[in-house]
Protein backbone atom coordinates (compact mmCIF):
# COMPACT_ATOMS: atom_id res chain seq x y z
CA UNK A 1 0.00 0.00 0.00
CA UNK A 2 1.37 3.65 -1.11
CA UNK A 3 1.39 6.58 1.41
CA UNK A 4 -0.91 9.16 1.14
CA UNK A 5 0.39 12.92 0.24
CA UNK A 6 -1.12 14.51 3.18
CA UNK A 7 -0.71 17.66 1.33
CA UNK A 8 -2.59 16.83 -1.65
CA UNK A 9 -5.42 14.87 0.92
CA UNK A 10 -5.75 18.43 2.61
CA UNK A 11 -6.17 19.76 -1.01
CA UNK A 12 -8.47 17.63 -1.69
CA UNK A 13 -10.80 18.05 1.56
CA UNK A 14 -10.45 21.74 1.23
CA UNK A 15 -11.70 21.71 -2.68
CA UNK A 16 -14.67 19.13 -1.64
CA UNK A 17 -15.54 21.07 1.59
CA UNK A 18 -15.95 24.33 -0.75
CA UNK A 19 -18.47 23.10 -2.87
CA UNK A 20 -20.75 22.44 0.41
CA UNK A 21 -23.13 25.32 1.13
CA UNK A 22 -24.08 27.49 4.64
CA UNK A 23 -26.52 24.69 5.19
CA UNK A 24 -23.65 22.07 5.85
CA UNK A 25 -22.03 24.10 8.46
CA UNK A 26 -25.79 24.70 10.58
CA UNK A 27 -25.29 22.92 14.10
CA UNK A 28 -28.38 20.78 13.32
CA UNK A 29 -29.34 20.01 9.52
CA UNK A 30 -32.47 22.27 8.11
CA UNK A 31 -32.62 24.60 11.38
CA UNK A 32 -33.31 27.80 9.45
CA UNK A 33 -33.37 28.35 5.41
CA UNK A 34 -30.58 29.45 3.32
CA UNK A 35 -31.89 32.74 1.48
CA UNK A 36 -31.28 32.48 -2.27
CA UNK A 37 -28.05 33.98 -3.49
CA UNK A 38 -27.24 33.50 0.35
CA UNK A 39 -23.95 30.91 -0.48
CA UNK A 40 -22.73 32.97 -3.32
CA UNK A 41 -22.48 36.27 -1.00
CA UNK A 42 -20.71 33.90 1.92
CA UNK A 43 -18.28 32.29 -0.83
CA UNK A 44 -17.26 35.78 -2.11
CA UNK A 45 -17.25 37.19 0.69
CA UNK A 46 -14.91 34.50 2.46
CA UNK A 47 -12.40 34.69 -0.54
CA UNK A 48 -12.64 38.66 0.13
CA UNK A 49 -11.63 38.09 3.88
CA UNK A 50 -8.58 35.45 2.67
CA UNK A 51 -10.49 32.94 4.67
CA UNK A 52 -10.32 29.29 4.01
CA UNK A 53 -14.18 28.21 3.52
CA UNK A 54 -14.03 25.76 6.62
CA UNK A 55 -13.62 28.54 8.96
CA UNK A 56 -15.69 31.17 7.43
CA UNK A 57 -18.67 28.83 6.88
CA UNK A 58 -19.56 27.98 10.43
CA UNK A 59 -19.56 32.34 11.36
CA UNK A 60 -22.13 32.75 8.03
CA UNK A 61 -24.26 29.59 9.69
CA UNK A 62 -23.86 31.62 12.75
CA UNK A 63 -24.41 35.13 11.41
CA UNK A 64 -28.24 33.20 9.86
CA UNK A 65 -29.31 31.90 13.43
CA UNK A 66 -28.68 34.96 15.13
CA UNK A 67 -29.53 37.46 12.78
CA UNK A 68 -32.64 39.63 14.28
CA UNK A 69 -31.62 38.43 17.75
CA UNK A 70 -28.18 39.93 19.06
CA UNK A 71 -26.96 43.45 18.49
CA UNK A 72 -23.31 44.06 18.85
CA UNK A 73 -21.27 45.50 20.76
CA UNK A 74 -24.42 44.96 23.29
CA UNK A 75 -24.30 40.89 22.98
CA UNK A 76 -20.69 40.84 22.15
CA UNK A 77 -20.06 38.57 25.01
CA UNK A 78 -23.02 36.09 24.49
CA UNK A 79 -22.28 35.51 20.63
CA UNK A 80 -18.35 34.67 21.63
CA UNK A 81 -20.22 31.87 23.53
CA UNK A 82 -22.05 30.87 20.63
CA UNK A 83 -18.88 30.83 18.42
CA UNK A 84 -17.36 28.87 20.71
CA UNK A 85 -19.93 26.32 21.11
CA UNK A 86 -21.27 26.20 17.23
CA UNK A 87 -18.01 27.27 15.75
CA UNK A 88 -17.62 24.04 14.57
CA UNK A 89 -14.26 23.16 13.28
CA UNK A 90 -13.10 26.87 12.97
CA UNK A 91 -9.72 27.75 13.21
CA UNK A 92 -11.11 31.40 13.51
CA UNK A 93 -11.08 33.17 16.98
CA UNK A 94 -14.13 35.35 17.39
CA UNK A 95 -12.54 38.28 16.90
CA UNK A 96 -12.12 36.79 13.37
CA UNK A 97 -15.89 35.56 12.98
CA UNK A 98 -17.02 38.47 14.19
CA UNK A 99 -16.71 40.79 11.29
CA UNK A 100 -18.06 37.33 8.80
CA UNK A 101 -21.13 37.24 11.25
CA UNK A 102 -21.73 41.19 10.76
CA UNK A 103 -21.25 40.98 7.20
CA UNK A 104 -23.97 38.63 7.27
CA UNK A 105 -26.29 40.68 9.14
CA UNK A 106 -25.38 43.57 6.79
CA UNK A 107 -26.03 41.29 3.89
CA UNK A 108 -29.64 39.73 4.95
CA UNK A 109 -31.00 43.72 6.10
CA UNK A 110 -30.98 44.36 2.41
CA UNK A 111 -30.44 40.89 -0.11
CA UNK A 112 -29.68 41.59 -3.50
CA UNK A 113 -33.23 42.31 -5.53
CA UNK A 114 -33.49 38.46 -7.95
CA UNK A 115 -34.57 38.92 -10.96
CA UNK A 116 -37.50 36.66 -12.14
CA UNK A 117 -37.07 33.44 -13.81
CA UNK A 118 -37.79 32.80 -17.35
CA UNK A 119 -41.61 32.34 -17.10
CA UNK A 120 -42.34 34.48 -14.33
CA UNK A 121 -45.51 36.60 -13.87
CA UNK A 122 -44.58 40.59 -13.99
CA UNK A 123 -48.18 41.57 -13.27
CA UNK A 124 -48.21 44.05 -10.53
CA UNK A 125 -51.73 43.40 -9.18
CA UNK A 126 -50.13 39.72 -8.51
CA UNK A 127 -46.27 40.31 -6.59
CA UNK A 128 -46.41 36.60 -5.58
CA UNK A 129 -45.91 35.37 -9.09
CA UNK A 130 -48.43 32.28 -8.09
CA UNK A 131 -51.36 33.79 -10.24
CA UNK A 132 -51.85 32.92 -13.77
Amino acid sequence: MGRIDSHAFENLVQRLSAQEGVAHCLPYPGMTPIPDGFDAFAKQDAARAEMEWGDACPAYALGLITYGSYVLPRDEEYLEVLWDELGGDSTQLWAQARSLVLATWAWLSNPPVQEPGPGASHDASDPTGLMH
